[in-house]
Formats: structure tokens, C-alpha cells, sequence
């Protein structure tokens, strides 16, 4: 015991260390070992590989829920965007149009009064 008094803590401290990492060391290549690895590989060979896209959402509601949710958003994403594309071609066509009947009541209005001076002029 008069040895380990006499003994520099910091180099206890360093041996103790020292032993504590190998023992840690041992443990965990029982743990980690070759032989693990093997079988780590072997359930990574057995585990189920989803085939599409809702695969493994059957079990578990939530996840359901969450990715109907997720398409329906995109759905009305894409609903509203080809609504709003045809909302500005349907105003386009109303503004076109309004402008041809525009122009043809311009010239129904030259037709009556061109035939107006025609009748004025024959009689």
C-alpha cells in the first residue's frame, strides 16, 4: 500500500486508464467481431426490401395518414394550377371576344350609316 501512496497520481491515473480501455477493447470484439459481422450481414440479406412506394405503410396509420395527406396536397396543387392556367385563358377569350364584337358593332354602325346616306342620296 506504501507503494501506490508513494506512486504519482497522474501516472495512476494514466495505468488506470490504460487498463479500463483494454478491458473495453476485449469486450467489444466478443461483441464486434468477425463473427457478428456475419450474422449482421445475413439479417441485412432477410430483411424485407419494399417493392412500392406504400409498402411498408400498411402497419402503421399514421405513416398512412401522413402520405395520403402528402398526395392529396399535391393533388390540389396541381388541381388549383391547371384551374388557374385555364381561369387566364377563359379571361383571354372574353377579352378577344369583346374586342371582335367591338369591332363589328364599328362597322354595323359604318353599314347603317353608309346605307343612310344611300337613301338620302336616291331620293
Amino acid at each position: 500500500m506504501t507503494t501506490l501512496a508513494a506512486a504519482n497520481p497522474t501516472l495512476l491515473f494514466l495505468a488506470g486508464c490504460a487498463v479500463l480501455t483494454w478491458v473495453l477493447l476485449r469486450r467489444c470484439y466478443g461483441r464486434c467481431g468477425r463473427k457478428k459481422s456475419k450474422d449482421n450481414r445475413d439479417y441485412l440479406e432477410h430483411l424485407h426490401r419494399p417493392t412500392n412506394a406504400w409498402d411498408g405503410a400498411c402497419h402503421d396509420a399514421a405513416a398512412l395518414v401522413d402520405r395520403q395527406k402528402v398526395e392529396l396536397y399535391e393533388m390540389a396543387r396541381d388541381v388549383s394550377g391547371r384551374l388557374d392556367s385555364k381561369l387566364m385563358l377563359l379571361n383571354h377569350l372574353i377579352a378577344t371576344s369583346q374586342k371582335q364584337i367591338d369591332r363589328m358593332e364599328e362597322l354595323l354602325a359604318e353599314l347603317d350609316a353608309a346605307a343612310t346616306r344611300q337613301e338620302t342620296a336616291a331620293v
